[in-house]
């Protein structure tokens, strides 16, 4: 083991020319600690919001961004007992501070500092890029579904923005938890793909004029459940196609926080509208075995080697995405992206 690695730098926050890779000296793991050797980071938007710079939120630069890590243990610092050096392990972003990648350095490089207390160790090395678009992604729309908006089997669930990562992933485990699933999104290629991962009619909006089909899908009665986590761009449709007594859950607002609610529909119709923020280590455990079980496989947009990150961020940033995308160090590319070819 080389005592530098390849990593991605922020050194100033604006746009994606901020985004630099380079050779930077391997961290070692101090006590708690384990050094992750990276085999695969999912993007996710947060990314892109560290890159630009949140109003509030401090981070130290140079900064390496990437919270959603699969890989196998490099080193573990002094007195950590666990998972053995050389295993397959996913890491849970979440931490302290916050999430790795945000507020602790992240995995878009090809060695990681984490706290042990993060790894779950998994089974074998099989599907290490799937594995790692699970936790803040797959978990968020768990947690979502699951225990704030407690979708049951036979209610009706409206996904907006399903072709993004936590919609595609909202998508999946709504249909797996036995709910008739209506997906929104702003092309009939998209629309295609969705319906292909269970989803059972979609409305095409490439304007962002939803509501009204959703109104006729559902019989004039509307959704039960209803996810947004764009914000000011559709949230007034949204709460339109919430039913009476139904449940409109957010965990961000990629389009904007400051969205209008026409409170005529909250109090008439007696909508619950609910938060829900990030996920627990259960939500990861399970998932997990839904992959390994074969009744979960997380969809992958694009791999991209890390060497090429800048590209794999323009997708994101950029909306031409339908599922997760990927970043794997160089030395592994072939060996991880093998893995979803397959």
């Amino acid at each position: 083991m080389t005592e530098t690695m390849t990593a991605t730098l922020i050194r100033e926050h604006g746009g994606p020319e901020r985004l630099l890779v380079e050779t930077v000296e391997r961290p070692h793991p101090g006590a708690g600690e384990a050094l992750v050797r990276v085999a695969a980071c999912a993007l996710n938007h947060l990314d892109i919001f560290v890159r630009r710079g949140t109003p509030g939120i401090a981070v130290q630069l140079p900064h390496t961004a990437g919270g959603d890590i699969a890989g196998w243990i490099a080193e573990l610092g002094p007195g950590v007992t666990g998972p053995r050096v050389g295993a397959p392990v996913l890491v849970d972003p979440a931490v302290p501070a916050g999430t790795i990648g945000e507020n602790t350095a992240g995995g878009l490089a090809e060695y990681v500092l984490v706290p042990a207390d993060n790894l779950i160790e998994l089974e074998d090395s099989d599907r290490l890029s799937e594995m790692a678009a699970l936790p803040i992604a797959y978990g968020t729309a768990r947690r979502m579904l699951v225990t704030r908006a407690a979708l049951r089997a036979g209610e009706t669930l409206v996904v907006v923005g399903a072709s993004g990562g936590v919609g595609v992933a909202c998508v999946q485990l709504g249909k797996h938890g036995g709910a008739r699933v209506i997906a929104c999104t702003s092309s009939g290629t998209k629309a295609g793909r969705l319906r292909g991962l269970g989803a059972d009619e979609c409305v095409v909006a490439p304007g962002g004029d939803y509501s009204a089909r959703v109104w006729q899908l559902t019989g004039r009665r509307g959704a039960d459940v209803v996810v947004d986590y764009s914000g000011a761009d559709t949230w007034p449709q949204s709460v339109r196609c919430v039913r009476p007594h139904g449940r409109l859950v957010t965990c961000g607002a990629t389009s904007g926080h400051d969205a209008v609610t026409d409170l005529r529909y909250v109090w008439v119709r007696e909508i619950d509208i609910r938060g829900s923020d990030g996920w627990t280590r259960d939500d990861l455990l399970r998932l997990q075995e839904l992959v390994r079980s074969g009744e979960l496989r997380p969809v992958i947009h694009a791999i991209h080697p890390l060497s090429g990150v800048r590209e794999a961020v323009a997708e994101l940033e950029q909306r031409r995405t339908f599922g997760k995308v990927v970043v794997v160090p160089d030395a592994v590319y072939e060996e991880v992206a093998r893995d979803v070819r397959q």
